[in-house]
C-alpha cells in the first residue's frame, strides 16, 4: 500500500513517461558530428544510422526497460478481475499482449487509485520510478526541477532538496515529497530549535 505522498509521485512520474519516452527515442537520431562517406577499418558495410550509445542504454538488460508497464498494466488489470472490483472498470481484451507504452500508461494512470491500495503497490511504484529515472537519464535529462538543490532534507538531512515546478520539495537522495505547507512547517520548526532558550 503506497502514501498519499508516493502515489502522487507516481502519478507524476508516469505523466512524464510519455515526454520522456518521445526525448529518449530522439536520442537515437545519430550526433550532429560531420562524417564522410568513407568508411575505414576492415568492414564494408556502413554505420548503422543511429547513435549506438543511446541505443546501448535503451537495450542494456541490466536497467529497466519500457516493457514493464505492459507487464504492470497486464498485472493491474488481472488484479481488478479477480478482485471482483468492476468500479469504473475497463476491459481492454483487444490489447492485451500487445499493448504500446503510451497505452500501458494510460491504464495504470487510470487505475493507480486501486493498485496504490494493493500488496504490490511498493513494487509498482520502485519500478516505474528506477525505469522514470533511467530513461531520463537516457534522454539527457529533459525533466528537471525548476530550482538547483539548495537546501537539506529534513528525513535524511542531506543537501539534496529541491523544488519542482508544481511548487512540491523533493530530495534527490531519499525521494521524500513534500508539500509547501508540510515543508513550511519543517522549516519552522528547525528555525525555532536554533534560537535560544529564554
Amino acid at each position: 500500500m503506497l502514501t498519499p505522498a508516493a502515489t502522487t509521485r507516481l502519478r507524476r512520474q508516469l505523466g512524464e513517461l510519455p515526454e520522456i519516452l518521445a526525448h529518449a527515442y530522439l536520442a537515437l537520431l545519430p550526433s550532429g558530428a560531420a562524417r564522410s562517406g568513407h568508411v575505414s577499418g576492415a568492414t564494408r558495410t556502413p554505420p548503422l544510422p543511429c547513435n549506438l550509445t543511446t541505443l546501448d542504454a535503451l537495450t542494456d538488460r541490466d536497467e529497466p526497460s519500457i516493457d514493464i508497464l505492459e507487464s504492470w498494466a497486464c498485472t493491474v488489470l488481472d488484479d481488478r478481475a479477480r478482485a471482483n472490483d468492476w468500479t469504473a472498470w475497463v476491459q481492454l481484451p483487444a490489447i492485451r499482449g500487445e499493448m504500446a507504452a503510451s497505452t500501458s500508461i494510460k491504464v495504470l494512470s487510470f487505475h493507480l487509485p486501486f493498485a496504490a491500495r494493493r500488496t504490490y503497490a511498493t513494487d509498482l511504484a520502485t519500478e516505474i520510478a528506477a525505469l522514470h529515472h533511467h530513461l531520463n537519464a537516457v534522454a539527457r535529462y529533459p525533466i528537471r526541477s525548476a530550482r538547483p538543490v539548495r537546501t537539506a532534507c529534513p528525513a535524511c538531512h542531506l543537501r539534496a532538496l529541491c523544488e519542482r515546478t508544481d511548487g512540491w520539495r523533493e530530495c534527490l537522495n531519499c525521494r521524500t515529497e513534500y508539500d509547501p505547507a508540510t515543508y513550511t512547517d519543517h522549516v519552522r520548526q528547525a528555525l525555532a530549535e536554533l534560537r535560544p532558550a529564554a
